[in-house]
């Protein structure tokens, strides 16, 4: 016996089953290590592009008028805490600006929501817009 504590031919004692089962973990392993690699480089890293919309059909029930909207982020990275504004502008005045909050939306997402006016805004002129959000 030898004092050396490995033997180069410890791995040619090895059964075929135990070489084969090394051989794939090693083969799993490169391929995981190969795609974490690929995402890593080839990711871009474009920062959030948000767009609101307000959809074309108006329903009112009772005194209310509800207007379905949109929010769509075309940019590469996730938000959260998105502050969306409507305002409804009939004439020359203000008559009403609602708000409203999205907790979270990802990269390439389109979420919908809908505002509640109690003026008719067949009458004037909808407005809406990202106001903000933050970073997870």
């Amino acid at each position: 016996m030898s004092n050396k504590p490995y033997s180069d031919s410890s791995f040619s004692r090895r059964s075929f089953p135990e070489k084969l089962s090394f051989s794939i973990a090693i083969a799993l392993l490169a391929v995981l290590f190969s795609l974490i690699f690929y995402s890593w480089f080839t990711q871009s890293n474009k920062p959030p592009i948000l767009s609101a919309s307000f959809g074309s059909t108006i329903r009112q029930v009772e005194q209310q008028y509800y207007v379905p909207f949109t929010v769509t982020n075309k940019g590469e990275q996730a938000v959260k805490s998105v502050h969306i504004l409507g305002k409804l502008t009939i004439g020359e005045t203000i008559e009403q600006i609602g708000q409203q909050e999205v907790d979270f939306l990802s990269r390439d997402e389109t979420i919908s929501g809908v505002f509640i006016f109690t003026d008719d805004p067949r009458k004037g002129e909808l407005e809406i817009r990202v106001t903000g959000y933050k970073l997870p």
